[in-house]
């Protein structure tokens, strides 16, 4: 009875999965084999997940999934065929590891998670049936999906398989052209001394032609039911241009869902042909134009086919055209299916003699430093490849991982003016098909530029420096405007900078030691220059910038300085014995700050001056010993009322103390 509680019979759609030829792979290399088995299963787990199935068994080198229904299994299949052919390109042709696919539909029992029946031994069965990197579909998935999903199907007929008692209708998905098979299955079988392995350009170069060539018949013809496929050409022949092939008599004449192409020649530039093919919508039959081409990607990716879509974007790369756009899409779809590695090696071969966007957009598939020196390196070779200097601008832009120094703040700003004089120079047009993008990037680096000028123009990238006298001599404090891991200074005529040296304490910007802010002068230092100098976060070092050292005005400065934020401590009131005084010694103590001082009792307006001792720049805080900071008062003085006079001539408010009550 238990055992029966764990089993349910239902009907689902079955994926059978398996490696071709996996004996071979793995006597020839174990370790290689196994890793990138692994490798390849997390693509299978990425694609079934994100279609609703679920993986219920994987023994050896097979891998069997479960989903809801036929089209989900049929389009997770198409995706991870082509994604795993992407993955191949790395690979000459005798160590790619091709997957054979089968799905069924049908009746099985589950039992504990595990599925077993009828439907799981078709499914089997046809994965079986299929060629190298190809998907063997039942009858009624073929039925199924054959209006719901665009590709083209073979049909295999009634087959007999191994262990079934009748035969199986089977239908291939023709995921490319027939002379890729035989030239990988001639690879592989020719002996190793003599073989002739093909390189990993030409795989891309195949995706290319199939869409350009081969493809632009067989397989978007294809797409309606009943057209047969295109004749398969000799491998070391050139491929012939294709020509439709008659539908039989019993099909239905194919439905009209295409456009027909837009020609150049009508005076057209590219990207007007691209707007009028958007204006108008559907699919262009036989594309064979960039703006053709580029219109069926992203439909195709607008719908959710994303074989298709990714078939037309290779097709548009083969062209190598300058035209960026379609190849940063082209890369965001393969960075989603195969993640950055697959895209970098996708476009490696793609920048080999496919013009100069595939390279630019080879180069983004890299990270940190590596993307920035290749980005700068492009620019230097390409100086009229306009669009590159607004890539540059986003690598320092203000979303940088660990925050933007103000030198990446400079290096954003220069790139973004040549950006945009590019623009006013009318530059950019030809370097994108879609000019809404052109617009979007224009108005960003618009704004961008707007915000750097203003930083800058406000001052905000200077470091600061305030002086502050005390009896043994002067000590500089620096303001840095961001986190610095070093600051320098050189005085007058030296030679070289002087590091501040650094503090115990961290710096919560960095986590590293913080750089001393400050460094001491003796109390005779003349007026002089000091450079000053940082290291950002980066250890970018900084412009270098000069401030005026005067003595006199920086202790006058300061002074004020301290006056300004101390108000509260001008005067005060003695308690105690002493409660008949009223003290000024904080006066006294910055006098060098002040010319006047005016003082007045119960709500007076302030009019009797108090006569403080002259500045001595020598000493100056030091109260002279015939001087007493103190006047003595009555004992009805309830309180009193000051205001300053500084040295410059500003006038203080008037600070009103209070007396403390006995």
């Amino acid at each position: 009875m238990a055992e029966q509680r764990n089993v349910k019979r239902k009907i689902t759609a079955i994926m059978a999965a398996d490696v071709a030829e996996y004996t071979r792979l793995i006597s020839e290399d174990e370790e290689e084999t196994l890793a990138r088995l692994e490798s390849y299963r997390t693509v299978f787990d990425d694609f079934v997940k994100r279609a609703g199935g679920r993986i219920f068994n994987t023994a050896g080198d097979g891998v069997m999934c479960e989903f809801p229904s036929a089209v989900e299994a049929t389009r997770c299949a198409i995706d991870i065929q082509e994604s795993l052919r992407t993955r191949n390109m790395a690979f000459p042709a005798s160590r790619q590891m091709h997957f054979r696919i089968g799905i069924s539909i049908g009746d099985v029992v589950e039992r504990d998670g595990d599925l077993l029946g009828d439907g799981v031994n078709i499914a089997a069965r046809l994965q079986s049936l299929a060629e190298p990197g190809s998907i063997c579909v039942s009858r009624n998935v073929h039925e199924a999906v054959t209006n719901k999903i665009s590709v083209p199907f073979r049909d295999l007929g009634s087959r007999e398989v191994k262990n079934l008692p009748h035969p199986v209708h089977a239908f291939q998905i023709e995921m490319g052209p027939r002379d890729k098979m035989a030239a990988i299955a001639a690879a592989r079988s020719a002996p190793k001394a003599d073989k002739a392995t093909l390189p990993v350009g030409a795989f891309v170069a195949g995706a290319a032609a199939l869409a350009i060539g081969v493809a632009a018949g067989a397989f978007l013809m294809g797409r309606d039911r009943g057209s047969p496929p295109a004749p398969a050409p000799q491998l070391a022949q050139p491929v012939p241009a294709p020509v439709p092939a008659a539908p039989p008599p019993s099909a239905e004449p194919p439905k009209p869902q295409q456009q027909a192409s837009v020609v150049v020649t009508e005076n057209l530039t590219p990207a007007e042909a691209f707007d009028r093919l958007a204006k108008s919508g559907g699919i262009v039959r036989d594309p064979k134009t960039a703006p053709e081409l580029y219109h069926n990607a992203r439909s195709f990716e607008a719908r959710g086919e994303a074989a298709a879509a990714r078939r037309d974007y290779l097709a548009f790369a083969g062209l190598g055209t300058d035209h960026l756009d379609p190849l940063m899409r082209l890369a965001s779809l393969i960075r989603t299916q195969d993640g950055r590695a697959g895209a970098r090696e996708v476009f490696a071969e793609l920048s080999k003699g496919k013009g100069r966007a595939a390279a630019l957009v080879h180069i983004l598939q890299f990270e940190g430093v590596e993307r920035q020196t290749r980005l700068g390196a492009f620019a230097e070779a390409n100086p009229d490849y306009a669009p590159v200097h607004a890539l540059i601008a986003q690598e320092f832009g203000e979303d940088r991982q660990n925050g933007q120094t103000i030198d990446d703040r400079r290096r954003e700003l220069a790139a973004t003016e040549r950006f945009l004089l590019a623009e006013r120079e009318g530059k950019l047009v030809p370097f994108f098909l879609d000019q809404s993008v052109l617009a979007q990037w224009i108005e960003r680096a618009q704004k961008r530029e707007a915000v750097l000028k203003a930083f800058f123009a406000d001052g905000r990238d200077q470091p600061g420096l305030i002086f502050m006298r005390h009896n043994a001599g002067w000590i500089a404090t620096i303001t840095v405007p961001e986190a610095a891991s070093r600051i320098e200074v050189k005085l007058g005529n030296a030679s070289e900078f002087k590091p501040t040296g650094m503090l115990a304490n961290i710096d919560p910007r960095t986590g590293k030691p913080m750089a001393n802010p400050s460094f001491e002068m003796p109390p005779n230092q003349n007026a002089t220059d000091i450079a000053l100098r940082y290291l950002d976060a980066n250890g970018v070092t900084s412009p270098v910038s000069v401030k005026r050292f005067d003595p006199r005005e920086s202790l006058i400065r300061g002074m004020r300085d301290i006056l300004d934020r101390f108000s509260t401590s001008w005067l005060a009131f003695g308690t105690g014995h002493n409660q008949h005084l009223l003290y000024y010694t904080h006066l006294v103590s910055y006098r060098c700050a002040i010319r006047k001082v005016e003082i007045g009792f119960n709500g007076d307006t302030p009019a009797q001056a108090i006569e403080l001792p002259p500045c001595d720049e020598a000493n100056p805080h030091a109260i002279p010993s015939n001087s007493l900071p103190f006047l003595r008062i009555r004992p009805d003085i309830e309180s009193a009322t000051i205001r300053l006079t500084f040295v410059g001539g500003d006038v203080s408010e008037v600070k009103t103390f209070q007396r403390p009550k006995p």
